[in-house]
């Protein structure tokens, strides 16, 4: 699936906690604790990186006992759920990360990726197009994997010209590689398995591995592809 690690700053003042033994406002921190804070969920993050989902989570857990409102935290800790696949877990983290940072644009994704991830499409496409709205300013590599997304969700919901139409977005010189895996979807989604094999081998010919398995990650969720891991 795709890299759910998005980071998220906040400032806030240093006014410290008067409660003992219980998790703090993140406003109410001191510098020192937040410094500690930002550091044990740095470590969280490279351990997920490096697929230590246990230890990550045992990362984030103690980040809990330090504070109770801070959204990176819990974005975070569905990105972990998200790794050992137990999605009903990760959504709950992530609906809580956004309700304590509802303009957290990458947790707002990730929360709609959970729709997609359990094959909800009517509901991943609903949201991935209110995403699309609500977020203009949205890098270009961000909107074209958005935009793939939906094509897969237009496929899977047998509405194969809004596909096509989606596809016209893209083009075989665009900086990512949407126009040739919406292309491997189409031919996926129609059982031509060889046909959608091909415009994966000019992929990988062109683009990065690291920006291919990302676009890999949704024919796998999609059911097209194996997951070798």
């Amino acid at each position: 699936m795709s890299d759910l690690l998005a980071q998220n700053e906040t400032t806030a003042n240093t006014k410290e906690s008067k409660t003992p033994g219980l998790p703090s406002k993140f406003e109410s921190l001191s510098k020192e604790k937040k410094e500690s804070l930002r550091k044990i969920l740095m470590e969280a993050a490279s351990l997920l990186n490096g697929i230590r989902v246990q230890e990550s989570l045992e990362k984030i857990i103690a980040a809990e006992s330090i504070v109770s409102d801070f959204g990176p935290l819990y974005n975070l800790k569905g990105a972990a759920y998200s790794k050992i696949r137990d999605f009903d877990k990760a959504q709950a983290e992530f609906e809580r990360a956004v309700l304590l940072d509802p303009k957290a644009v990458m947790t707002q994704f990730n929360l709609t990726e959970m729709h997609f991830v359990k094959k909800n499409y009517p509901l991943a496409d609903k949201e991935f197009s209110k995403f699309l709205s609500l977020n203009k300013d949205l890098p270009k590599e961000t909107k074209a994997l958005v935009k793939y997304k939906l094509l897969i969700c237009s496929l899977k919901q047998e509405k194969e010209s809004n596909a096509k139409e989606i596809l016209k977005g893209f083009d075989y010189l665009d900086d990512h590689p949407a126009f040739y895996y919406s292309n491997a979807a189409i031919h996926f989604n129609k059982g031509e398995i060889i046909k959608a094999n091909s415009w994966l081998i000019a992929a990988s010919k062109i683009y990065k591995p690291a920006i291919n398995q990302v676009y890999n990650d949704s024919l796998i969720e999609a059911g097209w592809m194996e997951n070798i891991e």
